[in-house]
C-alpha cells in the first residue's frame, strides 16, 4: 500500500469511511441537485396535511383512502430540513488529506493530533510498530475497539514486511462491519 495512505498508529486512509471520496462528493452533488430543483421546499410544502389531502382528492380517493394513498408518503418530508441538515453535516465530515500529509487525521477539515501520534513523535518514531508494546498500548484502545484486529495485524505487518505489505480490506475494516447482524458497536 503506498506509505502515505498507512497511518503510524496502523489504520489506513483509503478503508476509512472518512476518506472516502465518493461519499461525500456524492452528499454534495445530490444536495445541490435538490435545492437546484428547489425539491426540498417542494415536498416541505406537500407534506402539510391540506396539501396532501388536496392532493388526495384530485387523485379521487376516498376520505378513507387519502391517508394510506396520499398521506403516509409525503408524511416523512416534514423531516426535510433536518435531512439537508444531515447531508451538510456528512459534507463536513470529509477527511480530505491523509494522516501522513498533514501529521495528523484531518475529519471535518481540522487536523487532529491523537494520543498515539503524540506519543510516537514524542519517541521519534515512524510508527506504532516500532514500540515493543503496541499489542499492550493504552494509548491504542480506542482503535482496537473500533477496528478489532486490524490494528494489531497492519502493525505487525508493517512491522515484519513494511508498509507496502499493507492490504485494504475494503467494507470488512471495522470491528462493526465485520459483525454477521451488521450491529453498530456501542
Amino acid at each position: 500500500m503506498d506509505k502515505k495512505l498507512v497511518c503510524p498508529c496502523g489504520l489506513t486512509c483509503c478503508d476509512c469511511l472518512f476518506y472516502q471520496k465518493e461519499i461525500y462528493e456524492t452528499a454534495y452533488k445530490f444536495k445541490e441537485l435538490i435545492m437546484e430543483h428547489k425539491l426540498d421546499k417542494f415536498l416541505t410544502i406537500c407534506s402539510k396535511r391540506r396539501n396532501w389531502e388536496v392532493l388526495g382528492e384530485h387523485l379521487d380517493l376516498n376520505q378513507s383512502q387519502i391517508w394510506d394513498g396520499v398521506g403516509k408518503q409525503f408524511e416523512v418530508f416534514k423531516q426535510m430540513p433536518e435531512f439537508m441538515n444531515v447531508l451538510d453535516g456528512i459534507i463536513k465530515l470529509q477527511c480530505k488529506t491523509t494522516c501522513q500529509e498533514t501529521g495528523g487525521c484531518s475529519i471535518g477539515g481540522n487536523t487532529h493530533e491523537c494520543k498515539a501520534l503524540k506519543c510516537i513523535n514524542s519517541k521519534e518514531y515512524a510508527g506504532c510498530w516500532q514500540c515493543s508494546d503496541f499489542e499492550n498500548c493504552d494509548k491504542l484502545k480506542f482503535l482496537k475497539n473500533s477496528y478489532g484486529y486490524v490494528i494489531k495485524d497492519n502493525l505487525k505487518t508493517i512491522k515484519e514486511k513494511g508498509t507496502e505489505a499493507v492490504k485494504s480490506r475494503g467494507n470488512k475494516y471495522y470491528a462493526w462491519q465485520r459483525k454477521k447482524d451488521g450491529g453498530v458497536m456501542e
